[in-house]
């Protein structure tokens, strides 16, 4: 009697379990084909830890680095950005990031353009906001790296912008469980330096 009593709650905790873990395992592959919209930490976004928990953001041992955006920005040039993440331990990873103003009226909308540069890149709209992030072809990483490229056309009219970028570096296991999550903030001035050719 005491031992079906103590069994009972035992097997439900781990029925209860199980239907977790299926549960997240299920929903963790529906972001290879890129992150929902607005989750680059920027203007109150949240990150990907939203759904890639298990660690704090910017856990130590890890960067992400972006590059091509040292100098601030001439107004209409076109420059090659590449975002790179490197980590321990990385089977799989994602991006999502967005140029925005930084202050003014138009704060936090859209500043400049991008285009993606090949099938690890993609971009999307939302309420007026475009997005560059991971796609289905640019989930893969090395073990160590995983980096991004693509090229952002500075706005016509000068302005401060914020670039607000969020990476994830994943174990590869279908779970968002134990996933490392960085986050990156750089603004650019007008008046920088042209794009190298």
């Amino acid at each position: 009697m005491a031992l079906s009593k103590v069994s009972r709650p035992a097997a439900l905790l781990g029925v209860a379990g199980l239907v977790l873990s299926v549960g997240l395992r299920a929903a963790a592959p529906l972001h290879v084909v890129g992150p929902p919209p607005g989750h680059t930490g920027g203007f109150g976004e949240p990150t990907c830890v939203v759904c890639h928990v298990g660690s704090d953001i910017n856990e130590p041992g890890s960067e992400l680095e972006v590059t091509g955006l040292d100098n601030g920005y001439r107004p209409g040039a076109t420059y090659r950005v590449t975002v790179r993440l490197l980590s321990f331990d990385m089977n799989t990873a994602g991006f999502q990031g967005a140029f925005r103003w930084a202050a003014g009226d138009a704060a936090g909308t859209t500043a400049g353009a991008v285009r993606a540069l090949d099938d690890r890149v993609a971009t999307t709209d939302s309420t007026g906001v475009e997005y560059v992030q991971h796609a289905a072809g640019g989930t893969a990483a090395n073990g160590e790296s995983a980096e991004w490229a693509f090229e952002w056309t500075a706005p016509a009219v000068a302005g401060t912008v914020a670039f607000h970028v969020a990476a994830n570096s994943g174990s590869g296991d279908n779970s968002p469980l134990e996933d490392l999550v960085y986050t990156r903030s750089v603004l650019l001035e007008p008046g920088g330096l042209p794009p190298p050719r």
